[in-house]
């Protein structure tokens, strides 16, 4: 039975806490009504796997249908029902690419609450500007006065306590029109929804866990087996190649930075690799250790990275080309935000 009161609410976000319950941020927003209104944000899975899969889509296609017709919203909750609506769809919409998502792990040592580092800046941001904010999810009203939204992530492919949820046209996530004229698109689903669901949303297909974790068993599963991950599995996930203020003398933040993704699930050794960038520079790294899907960024003072685009390469300690990422000069005029890259499958 797909849920009830589901829609899209487009309002102002006004504030952003990351902690204020177990288990979600918070995002305060308005509407334009007197309201103080509040969005429940997943940041753990309470399922026996609670790894949380995203997808961050920081130029999000603002010529998609589904924002051409969010752009003539006027603020306030629309409830929406079927593929005929503004309904969000992960597996039917052609908005994103399932195996794009990141898995992350809450248990990795130093890790914990890995997806903040993701949702604070982007959000902190849209508080900054007064961004347009569209949140899809089910509409509540709390006993503590307050309304809301929450269910802000995929909402079928569900299995066991949560199966009753399961809907097409009925998944939660927040999408962003900034003053620049840019849109960005934060989506969220559980490691332990299906992939492929049907008409239902029923699950049809195999878990997250189970297509995005490539060196693991059925469902995920891997047993206690000891060795080192799959260095191929080791990727350029993202670039922030124009930090606030001078290159390798921020006026705050890190300078360029190169992060890392191991999609493994097992540790992987980088020491003697290196990170190049077009013109041959290296930044040597030693004694590092990547943990189990698990990311890190790396400051390349010695491999600086261009603002009128460029290539970065990512080399093993044999030299061989692990992973190699390009971004434009567009996507590098915008100081303290990170480009994404797109991982390979």
């Amino acid at each position: 039975m797909p849920i009830p009161r589901y829609g899209v609410w487009k309002g102002t976000p006004t504030k952003w806490d990351p902690t204020a319950k177990p288990g979600h941020g918070h995002l305060t927003f308005s509407d334009g009504t007197r309201e103080e209104l509040d969005a429940a944000v997943n940041i753990e899975s309470q399922s026996t796997d609670s790894r949380l899969v995203y997808w961050l889509l920081r130029d999000f296609d603002k010529s998609h249908p589904i924002a051409q017709q969010l752009q003539g919203l006027n603020q306030g909750f629309f409830a929406q029902h079927g593929p005929n609506s503004l309904g969000l769809d992960f597996l039917r919409g052609n908005f994103l690419n399932i195996h794009d998502g990141i898995l992350v792990s809450d248990n990795a040592p130093d890790e914990k609450h890995d997806i903040l580092e993701y949702l604070d800046p982007i959000l902190n941001k849209a508080v900054t500007d007064q961004a347009d904010i569209y949140l899809y999810g089910q509409k509540y009203n709390g006993r503590d006065g307050i309304n809301g939204i929450h269910d802000i992530h995929m909402n079928q492919g569900n299995s066991g306590q949560w199966k009753g949820d399961n809907g097409t046209y009925q998944d939660g996530g927040i999408i962003l029109a900034f003053p620049d004229g840019h849109w960005e698109g934060i989506f969220l689903a559980f490691a332990v929804q299906a992939s492929q669901t049907d008409d239902q949303g029923q699950p049809d297909g195999p878990s997250f866990a189970e297509i995005l974790s490539p060196d693991a068993g059925p469902g995920g599963e891997t047993g206690e087996e000891p060795g080192a991950g799959d260095a191929s599995l080791v990727s350029l996930q993202a670039a922030l190649v124009n930090p606030f203020g001078p290159d390798q003398h921020p006026t705050h933040g890190e300078g360029e930075t190169v992060y890392l993704l191991n999609r493994s699930i097992k540790p992987v050794s980088l020491d003697g690799w290196t990170i190049v960038n077009g013109e041959g520079q290296k930044q040597a790294l030693h004694g590092v250790t990547l943990g189990p899907q698990s990311k890190r960024g790396f400051t390349v003072p010695n491999a600086a990275l261009s603002n009128k685009g460029g290539v970065i390469v990512l080399k093993s300690k044999d030299n061989k080309v692990v992973d190699q990422a390009s971004y434009t000069k567009e996507q590098a005029q915008r100081e303290g935000v990170l480009v994404y890259f797109r991982q390979r499958n």
